[in-house]
């Protein structure tokens, strides 16, 4: 899939949370509050962490993506071992229905404490981690949702770039394709005291750099700029860019990471917090860079609350007040500019959404005229989203995303490349007869949105 098929909320300005750090603050009162500060803060994004155990409730998921939030699930398995892949799929496909898209599972697998002992001194660790997360990612990607490459600790016990290349080599290789073609990689992004420049250019700019030793005069991917690190990786091992979606944007009030710097206080965190949002938010990161993660909302109900923005005393650090006052304003990527690739460009089309029905041109069967049952097919889902609807490649070029519905697969795949070139972002759905279309946008309407991968 391209950059830009893969799902954005509606009005993504990009800036995103990573809500509070405990697994048990998804009750109703906590959710009443949270949506609030979260529009006036422009979040389009949360990451929300949670286990197998304690899944995140329907009403908390669903009240997230009617306020056009994103959410991204992450699966916390201590120790890190296979799953029960039935409990898996049961959690998936329940985040599914909600209208979730994306999930990660395993975070910070570089890190000692996330392992029996005896397992982390084994040899072969990231082999061995990736027998244990190829089966999740099938999983998850058997409940119809966008499977995430677990998020690495910075640096880490291990250093996260060996692990991570070694980890990109056993997917390219043992990962069907159909899997990595809606396959995304989370990032943690630790800024600390850091210039927002260090680490610009990756690895091609800085060759100096090695495990755990940054040579005088060089710099390293520890900074805001390692998602260009790990997208040189990916492009090496995967041969193209991923969505990198961001776990963690941590920089926290006392951070001292590189101790010739000044020490962050509360009025560069709140500077520099502002900064990364308008950066994301003007463009002015790559594209496979889909969002920011402050970290964090709160903290957990034991922990030492000096990174979390709101503060169990009711404080607030001063970055609220500076991100409430940004004026906002959706992403900006490379496709949306009226020059871009003709492929990608969107401005300046008259329809928002267009379903192309595509009847077979094979003589009527038994089953009825094709035009006729696909006209019954749809019409719950066109009833629901109320996109515009007709039978015309010509009309459908007009708009900025196409569904086509139908059953010839060849006409649908002609249509798809058509439409495509013309720069419409268009998705397919195919079915045998009128059961099988007719299930498959119910499903669409159970999850409360209106396309398959298709962002918006």
């Amino acid at each position: 899939m391209r950059l830009d098929q893969f799902p954005r909320p509606r009005e993504d300005t990009g800036i995103g949370f990573h809500y509070v750090t405990a697994t048990r603050h998804y009750d109703r009162h906590s959710l009443d509050f949270w949506l609030g500060e979260l529009k006036e803060l422009g979040a389009s994004w949360l990451i929300l962490p949670s286990t197998l155990e304690a899944t995140i409730p329907e009403f908390f998921l669903r009240e997230l993506i009617a306020a056009q939030i994103e959410p991204v699930i992450l699966v916390d398995v201590r120790p890190i071992q296979p799953t029960d892949r039935l409990r898996l799929l049961e959690v998936c496909r329940g985040y599914a229905e909600c209208g979730v898209y994306y999930l990660s599972i395993y975070p910070e697998p570089n890190l000692a404490t996330r392992w029996r002992i005896e397992d982390w001194a084994a040899p072969g660790l990231v082999e061995r981690f990736a027998r244990v997360l190829i089966p999740a990612l099938e999983t998850v990607h058997a409940a119809d949702l966008f499977p995430l490459i677990s998020p690495l600790a910075p640096g880490g016990q291990y250093w996260d770039l060996t692990f991570l290349r070694v980890l990109l080599g056993c997917l390219a290789r043992d990962l069907r394709r159909e899997i990595r073609e809606r396959l995304g990689i989370c990032i943690h992004c630790d800024v600390g005291n850091r210039p927002m420049t260090w680490g610009m250019g990756g690895p091609s700019r800085w060759p100096y750099a090695r495990p755990y030793d940054c040579p005088s005069g060089s710099q390293d991917h520890r900074g805001w700029s390692a998602f260009e690190w790990y997208d040189a990786l990916v492009r090496e091992l995967l041969g193209e860019s991923l969505p990198i979606i961001c776990t963690r944007t941590r920089l926290v009030p006392g951070d001292h990471d590189d101790p010739s710097l000044p020490v962050l206080d509360e009025i560069a965190h709140g500077m520099r917090s502002a900064e990364i949002a308008r950066r994301v938010m003007d463009g002015d990161v790559p594209d496979y860079f889909f969002n920011t993660a402050f970290w964090a909302l709160g903290a957990g109900d034991t922990d030492d609350d000096a990174y979390a923005w709101y503060k169990r005393s009711t404080s607030v650090l001063p970055a609220v007040r500076a991100l409430k006052q940004l004026k906002k304003h959706p992403r900006r990527f490379s496709w949306d500019a009226p020059n871009g690739d003709p492929a990608s460009r969107q401005s300046g089309r008259s329809i928002y959404h267009y379903v192309l029905l595509q009847p077979s041109t094979a003589p009527p069967t038994a089953d009825g005229q094709s035009a006729r049952w696909l006209i019954s097919a749809t019409a719950d889902y066109v009833a629901y989203f109320r996109p515009t609807i007709g039978f015309s490649e010509d009309e459908a070029r007009r708009a900025s995303r196409v569904t086509i519905i139908g059953a010839d697969t060849r006409r649908l795949a002609e249509a798809e490349e058509s439409l495509r070139e013309s720069g419409c972002l268009v998705e397919v759905i195919a079915g045998r007869g009128e059961d099988q279309i007719r299930s498959a946008l119910a499903e669409l309407i159970r999850r409360g949105r209106r396309f398959r991968a298709l962002p918006g």
